[in-house]
């Protein structure tokens, strides 16, 4: 499948945009200097913002085994876009004009490469609208009808949550891997195999049913849960974080709370454990961009909206039934409520990670277990416990598995060794600030 562009600007959200078909028309021509840097910017708002969207309008008419399709359709018009805009002014209605093109392309794509695609119209183009999307007085939302759309029961929910963030996320195949710590082509051949299912049984990309709503969210949730880490910590590009995709994700994680089929006491958790990590998000890194660790940041107030908002849901979700998404917005609201934890938080931490650890065991629960114990037990009881967790596959890509070890290192005066790993820990970085952080703690050791 020929890879997603992307424009070189922030990064993308869920939020999509309704299937509007009217004609677009061009205003005068402003001067040069200005049609470049609106043009910049609602290419970046296209597609941040919109790029889920028209894929979704397309695919609608093809299927979801026929993604790829869409998806082309709607690289080629962020190209025309990107070519067209800045010379010629910005049309009207930027988003009906992307619509229009990309709907114009895929009957092109249809008939040159997917010939035996059914019931797609002459035009693709003038029957968008003609069909709206089932259910939608119960999602009322676009970017969530497409996260559940996604979640096709024909699927594995392995691959459920692959597909929706790719497609509903926007991720690219890079992203999807990191976030899953996966390799590549391992999610291209999932994502293959998603699209060659789907096409099988002919799936249509529409919301399910009301009484289906509950079942899908064993797979919404967690790709809820991802797109929100993707945000909190980037898997690419120049900044540490992306805070856009962290509001999004909590966004839609309270849409979901205000419907009566979807508001359980696992979302209110997975809201307050987003509202609790993105308290002290802005305190990640100074002025410069530059990565602040966790200890320096004593006197970066947490944000008392976000923890009055993650309380409520805290409180909310209590129930019968004790979730990681509950022991997690605990994990957050501790590591939230101060910038050093003391001897009581350490311990609280330890316990908190040693229950998260028999309900999700995980090396990367494990792993954040073995931070907590170092505070509590000393560095080399951590480093005794981390001895198991170097022959963990996924922790072999994990940056933050070198730099755990690199700290315990250090605190035991092994300061060569501890330059060592930080080094290996700076390699696996996926961004700038991420690795120069790592490279001067290494440098630090000598």
């Amino acid at each position: 499948m020929t890879p997603r562009w992307r424009w070189p600007g922030p990064a993308r959200t869920c939020a999509t945009v309704k299937s509007s078909c009217a004609p677009s028309t061009m205003p005068e021509t402003p001067p040069p200097a200005v049609v470049a840097n609106g043009a910049r910017a609602v290419l970046d708002l296209a597609f941040r913002q919109w790029s889920a969207g028209l894929v979704a309008a397309l695919a609608r008419r093809v299927g979801l085994g026929r993604l790829d399709l869409a998806e082309d359709a709607v690289q080629f018009a962020m190209l025309q876009a990107a070519r067209t805009w800045g010379f010629r002014g910005l049309p009207e209605q930027p988003r009906a004009w992307l619509l229009r093109v990309a709907a114009n392309r895929l009957t092109d794509l249809v008939r040159l490469r997917a010939p035996e695609v059914a019931d797609v119209p002459e035009e693709v183009a003038d029957a968008l609208e003609e069909v709206p999307p089932r259910y939608a007085a119960e999602l009322p939302d676009d970017a969530l009808r497409l996260l559940f759309a996604c979640c096709h029961p024909a699927l594995s929910r392995e691959v459920q949550v692959t597909l929706t963030l790719k497609v509903a996320c926007g991720f690219s195949v890079r992203e999807v891997a990191a976030a899953l710590l996966a390799d590549e082509p391992t999610v291209a051949q999932r994502l293959v195999r998603a699209k060659r299912t789907l096409r099988a049984c002919r799936a249509t990309l529409e919301v399910p049913s009301p009484e289906a709503l509950p079942e899908r969210l064993g797979a919404v949730h967690p790709a809820l849960y991802l797109l929100f880490n993707e945000g909190y910590e980037a898997s690419e590009g120049h900044d540490l974080s992306r805070a856009e995709l962290c509001a999004e994700a909590l966004r839609l994680a309270e849409v979901l709370l205000a419907h009566p089929g979807t508001a359980t006491p696992e979302g209110h958790a997975l809201a307050a454990l987003f509202c609790f990590r993105a308290a002290r998000l802005p305190g990640r890194v100074d002025a410069k961009g530059a990565f602040v660790p966790q200890e320096a940041r004593e006197g970066t107030e947490a944000s008392p909206l976000l923890m009055g908002r993650g309380l409520r849901h805290l409180h909310a979700s209590m129930g019968p039934v004790l979730t990681p998404l509950h022991l997690e917005a605990e994990l957050a609201l501790v590591h939230a409520s101060t910038a050093v934890p003391g001897p009581e938080d350490s311990a609280r931490l330890l316990a908190l990670y040693d229950a998260l650890l028999s309900l999700k065991p995980s090396p990367i629960v494990a792993l954040g277990r073995v931070v907590a114990l170092g505070r509590v037990r000393g560095p080399a009881a951590a480093l005794e416990a981390l001895g198991p967790l170097r022959s963990e596959g996924v922790l072999q890509r994990y940056p933050y598995r070198f730099a755990v070890e690199g700290m315990l290192l250090e605190q035991l005066g092994e300061r060569g060794r501890a330059a060592d790993c930080f080094r290996q820990a700076a390699a696996l970085a996926r961004t700038p600030p991420q690795r120069e952080y790592l490279l001067t703690r290494a440098r630090a050791c000598g």
